[in-house]
């Protein structure tokens, strides 16, 4: 009977510790690409801002970080932080199947960053300053992004689910 129970922990821990690899991964790859396909929006003129201007020239103003190389640091620390917003997912969101889950927590994120901090980040305009296009940019890309992040946590949760059933 202890035996059991021993390796039931451990199954529990090894897929726990899978969804966190998961989450990382998913995150980072998340925060990535939807940054970089931000940047080529910016790139586009399809809106104002880049993702350098919300992530590092808010409070860096010295010359480099005008550069390409402050957009792909800025790429690199969006992916960083989108592990935590990966990993708030998997807390609240992981057993939500379909794209209403994503969709609402891709508006409540948008709702956040372009509401919420905009305003309080130095030289980054929010949404009611931004133009129409510039905002249905961003929201498409907030919505994408959360989609992404909903569906590859949501499958990996049906696939441990799945495995651990057989």
């Amino acid at each position: 009977m202890l035996r059991i129970e021993v390796s039931f922990m451990q199954q529990n821990r090894k897929t726990a510790s899978r969804f966190n690899r998961s989450a990382v991964v998913t995150g980072f790859v998340g925060g990535v690409l939807w940054s970089a396909l931000a940047w080529v929006a910016y790139f586009f003129h399809f809106t104002d801002l880049s993702v350098a201007d919300f992530v590092l020239r808010s409070w860096v103003w010295m010359p480099w970080a005008q550069t390409w190389v402050a957009e792909l640091i800025s790429i690199f620390l969006v992916g960083i932080l989108s592990i935590l917003i990966a990993y708030l997912y998997f807390l609240f969101l992981k057993k939500q199947q379909g794209m209403l889950p994503s969709l609402i927590f891709g508006a409540v994120l948008w709702v956040l960053v372009q509401l919420v901090l905009a305003p309080v980040i130095h030289g980054v305009d929010s949404a009611f300053q931004a133009d129409r296009n510039a905002n249905i940019t961003t929201m498409c890309l907030y919505l994408l992004y959360a989609v992404f992040i909903g569906y590859s946590i949501n499958f990996e949760y049906q696939q441990s689910e799945a495995y651990q059933d057989n």
